[in-house]
């Protein structure tokens, strides 16, 4: 099954061969046994290419599930016989980083002293395979994949405005009133210059921003921001200080957006390190309180 899972997710026979230190002809003769175990052809294979039939298709939904249940049950049996240590390499997104995983990556290395961490702070979408990490943090919806992911937490997106803007432009009341107003617009998402409001009843309108400034990087807009430039969406947990002090304001607060969910993204191995395990499980209730 862990041939068959990896020959697909990997796309060839000789890639799952290498994972497992196996030779091509000893994968293959695995995938053939279970070929015939099954009695169903599960792949269509040349010397250039693996694809996936209907039944194939279908059995590696529920292997994979199998496959990591198995991982998790013996991961949790070695958890509890020591303590995690290591390196534990994680990738996450710089602005959430800086914003909010300080004190929890604190928390975490005082309580799992054997466990060092290293950090890839980006806005980029790391290649967790690729590039050798043991677990991403990951805001925003996932796109479909065959990596294991557990969702942590959820931030609301929400409109806020220095008060000093506030003061000198038209009324902020309803999302038709936005398009008279230059939203400072943040381009890393799937449509940056248009968005979806929901009011407290479930009606939702789509509107359309524009604005003078685009950027990769929310930081900069909420420098903008918070000198007057215009309005900016931003995730909750990066305002939070500035609507406490008072340098920024929360506006069209009958109106929400959408919420950015958090995920620790895994990849798709057989057995998860312990540390990665103990990571997870402690970002789970460290958000959860």
């Amino acid at each position: 099954m862990t041939i068959f899972r990896d020959a697909v997710t990997q796309g060839s026979l000789a890639a799952a061969a290498r994972n497992h230190g196996l030779s091509s002809e000893m994968a293959s003769r695995h995938l053939r046994a279970l070929e015939k175990r099954l009695g169903v052809r599960l792949l269509n294979r040349s010397t250039r290419k693996l694809s996936l039939i209907a039944a194939g298709d279908a059995y590696l939904g529920r292997c994979t599930a199998i496959l990591d249940e198995i991982a998790s049950t013996e991961a949790m049996a070695a958890t509890l016989q020591a303590s995690p240590t290591g390196l534990l390499r994680v990738a996450a997104p710089l602005a959430f980083a800086n914003a909010s995983l300080g004190p929890a990556f604190d928390a975490y290395l005082k309580e799992y002293p054997g466990v060092s961490l290293a950090l890839d702070l980006t806005e980029r979408v790391a290649d967790i395979v690729g590039e050798g990490y043991d677990v991403a943090l990951r805001l925003g919806a996932l796109p479909d994949s065959a990596m294991t992911a557990r969702k942590l937490a959820e931030f609301p997106l929400v409109l806020v405005a220095a008060p000093g803007y506030l003061a000198g432009a038209p009324d902020i009341v309803s999302p038709e009133e936005l398009e008279c107003h230059e939203v400072l617009i943040y381009t890393q998402t799937a449509r940056p210059n248009r968005i979806t409001l929901k009011d407290v009843a479930g009606q939702k309108v789509s509107v359309a921003l524009t604005g003078r400034v685009s950027a990769s990087d929310i930081g900069i807009l909420l420098e903008l921001a918070r000198r007057g430039l215009g309005p900016v969406f931003a995730p909750l947990f990066l305002v939070e200080h500035d609507l406490r002090e008072g340098r920024l304001q929360q506006i069209m607060m009958n109106w929400t957006a959408r919420s950015l969910p958090l995920h620790a993204v895994l990849p798709n191995r057989f057995l998860t390190p312990s540390a990665a395990r103990s990571f997870i499980e402690f970002m789970a209730d460290w958000f959860r309180g």
